[in-house]
């Protein structure tokens, strides 16, 4: 704790936090804030502060736009899943024995369905 403790002293009784600290709320909108020693001295630790929050923002709104596409895709494969499947159930009941056989009746052909089943041969 003392580490610490004498730390913190030393920066209450700094110079350069005490111009900071004498700055008012007017110094910052001015731009007069730039001009203490403190941010003069930290300036390219604050610049890399704003390029990586940039970055950082930058990255979320990509990954937000990634996952909407995957979300997306999700959405169409199954929709077309299940526009396969109604495809297939539509195809086997049109495709049965008696659907067949009314067709062919209303068209005129005279087919009929053999009296003997089929052989298999091996």
């Amino acid at each position: 704790m003392s580490f610490f403790k004498n730390i913190v002293d030393k920066m209450r009784q700094s110079e350069v936090l005490s111009d900071i600290r004498s700055s008012s709320f007017r110094d910052i909108l001015n731009g007069n804030i730039f001009t203490k020693k403190f941010i003069r001295r930290q300036f390219w630790l604050i610049l890399l502060l704003v390029t990586i929050s940039i970055v950082y923002i930058d990255n979320r709104f990509a990954s937000e736009k990634q996952i909407e596409y995957s979300l997306s895709l999700k959405r169409k494969i199954q929709d077309a899943k299940y526009e396969s499947l109604t495809i297939s159930a539509e195809l086997m009941k049109i495709s049965t024995q008696t659907n067949i056989q009314n067709l062919l009746e209303s068209k005129g052909m005279k087919l009929k369905t053999g009296k003997t089943p089929p052989i298999v041969i091996e």
